[in-house]
């Protein structure tokens, strides 16, 4: 009991570090706690109830293909495809409303489409063995290019004269929460979506055989194998989640906005795997977690609505995206020689 109470500062410090260095979600955290106190000082109106509500929703609906984005990664494999299966899936929503689709169906429609594409991305990948960056990246500009003919090289929006309730579901307003400050907020239904797929594929990665079966197949995939582990099962249902969620993530978008453009999602899939490495998933695979996945986007956000609101110019934000990922994964890389 006396040993406790009269240990040294320096060994407090060093069994903090090895705390912190084991665990993705406390390193990341300690990031986000700096970048908000530095923002609630320098960035003015940032501790308003619209510039907190916009982090949240901002980081919800990207966070959500995070989430397989970051599982794929820990199984070892990349998906560059997910921006433009995000357009894919709003342009196959909003063609199967404007053909008198119900709406519940025209979502599972799109939601079908997107997970055919993560599992064309997965059967190209076991069955070529050709690296995932360079398929995914093949398959992305092949989508993009379906994504182009749908939507014939301009923006097309849905204006029915009642919109749907499912809008409100997958992506309207907390009203109840956005009034209870003066100043109104901007928490949507996505953010719920959000918590619920993190929830979700957590429990997949961490409470499941499946999820024990990707960690072993990005660890190592012959020791996989000689477990008995089918490692193009686990590989190919990790590339149809990246899919789905992708697509879950472009029908939530078009509830919000009811219009849809070619460009949507470009340039997205470099910055879904900045937010998994920020989070703590490893880009050799085998280690990682969807709650720090999750975190690493949110750090994002809050990074981009501070930028924004110190108007420093918006072409900054990817200069300090690459700044807080290389501080970031140093950080990390010291904690653990530390170990």
């Amino acid at each position: 009991m006396l040993a406790r109470l009269f240990t040294s500062p320096t060994s407090v410090l060093a069994q903090l570090r090895l705390r912190v260095a084991a665990s993705h979600e406390a390193s990341i955290s300690i990031v986000l706690v700096i970048l908000f106190a530095f923002f609630a000082i320098r960035a003015p109106n940032f501790l308003t109830m619209y510039a907190l509500s916009n982090v949240l929703t901002f980081a919800s609906v990207y966070g959500i293909i995070v989430c397989g984005v970051g599982l794929l990664m820990i199984a070892g494999e990349f998906d560059l495809s997910v921006g433009s299966v995000l357009a894919l899936s709003g342009y196959v929503f909003l063609l199967s409303l404007r053909a008198g689709i119900s709406p519940l169906l025209a979502m599972l429609l799109a939601l079908a489409v997107c997970s055919l594409a993560g599992f064309v991305n997965g059967l190209l990948v076991v069955s070529t063995r050709i690296p995932s960056f360079i398929v995914t990246l093949g398959t992305g500009l092949a989508f993009r290019g379906i994504v182009r003919a749908l939507g014939q090289g301009r923006a097309t929006s849905y204006a029915p004269q009642v919109k749907p309730i499912l809008f409100e579901i997958l992506n309207g307003y907390l009203t109840p929460i956005n009034q209870l400050s003066d100043t109104a907020g901007n928490f949507r239904t996505s953010s719920i979506w959000f918590i619920c797929v993190v929830a979700l594929t957590a429990f997949l990665l961490m409470r499941t055989r499946f999820g024990n079966w990707v960690f072993a197949v990005g660890g190592n995939q012959d020791a996989a194998r000689s477990q008995g582990i089918n490692i193009r099962r686990v590989k190919l249902t990790a590339f149809v989640l990246s899919g789905f969620l992708a697509g879950l993530a472009g029908v939530i978008t078009f509830a919000q906005r009811s219009s849809m453009n070619t460009l949507l999602g470009e340039g997205l899939e470099l910055t879904m795997v900045a937010a998994s490495v920020i989070g703590g998933v490893r880009l050799t695979g085998g280690s990682g977690t969807m709650v720090g996945a999750a975190l690493g986007m949110l750090l994002l956000s809050l990074l981009n609505q501070g930028v924004v609101l110190m108007g420093v110019p918006n072409d900054v934000f990817q200069g300090l995206v690459g700044a807080v990922l290389i501080v970031v994964v140093l950080g990390n890389y010291r904690l653990r020689q530390e170990e």
